[in-house]
């Protein structure tokens, strides 16, 4: 996918250290997002995947991925779906073992193998997937996890922005601040030359 890391935002201590988009794979992004939308359009009509369940899915992903956006937006669509808190809790800690039935399962740990191989699960993940639940559940399971995948990153993108814009102003208020005691040093030894 090409999820680089800008000089601003790179994983260095104090640093942003979500994935998320740089311009160049926001537009990939964008456009495999564009792609998935007729099949998670689908995937809604079907209602092969119950709402319930397709929160948890967007949950797995949510979790591998830490969009703080997604997490709380989902969070609450869940709870109006009738998922309790401690299941949540368990999708959101990654325990999914804990968290669902063996019905469930296979979806939600092929969610988070996607994340976490950053939209490219092994075949092997694809082909359980679809011995699980057959061709078309899987497409529909398949294109909640596309979905939640690109909104993940375009909240961690908004985030790290803004965590650039943020260190970039305390670098320039540092800078200032320095500039104007260099300056006070300066008048003050001025001062201290030529008395009036």
């Amino acid at each position: 996918m090409g999820l680089e890391m800008t000089d601003e935002t790179a994983d260095t201590p104090g640093g942003f250290t979500k994935k998320r988009y740089t311009p160049r794979s926001l537009l990939t992004g964008t456009s495999r997002f564009a792609h998935n939308l007729p099949a998670l359009v689908r995937a809604k009509r079907a209602d092969r995947v119950s709402d319930q369940f397709a929160e948890k899915i967007m949950l797995a992903v949510t979790a591998v991925n830490e969009c703080q956006y997604c997490t709380r937006y989902h969070t609450d669509l869940a709870q109006e779906t009738g998922v309790d808190q401690a299941t949540i809790d368990r999708i959101l800690e990654n325990d999914v073992d804990a968290a669902v039935d063996d019905e469930e399962r296979t979806a939600l740990l092929f969610a988070q193998a996607y994340a976490e191989a950053d939209e490219d699960p092994s075949p092997d993940a694809v082909a359980e997937l679809r011995e699980t639940y057959g061709p078309e559940t899987a497409a529909d399971v398949l294109a909640f996890v596309r979905a939640i995948y690109f909104g993940n990153l375009l909240g961690n993108s908004y985030d790290a922005l803004k965590f650039g814009v943020r260190r970039r102003t305390r670098r320039a208020r540092r800078c200032l601040r320095r500039g104007a005691e260099s300056a006070q040093r300066a008048v003050e030894r001025l001062r201290e030359r030529c008395p009036v």
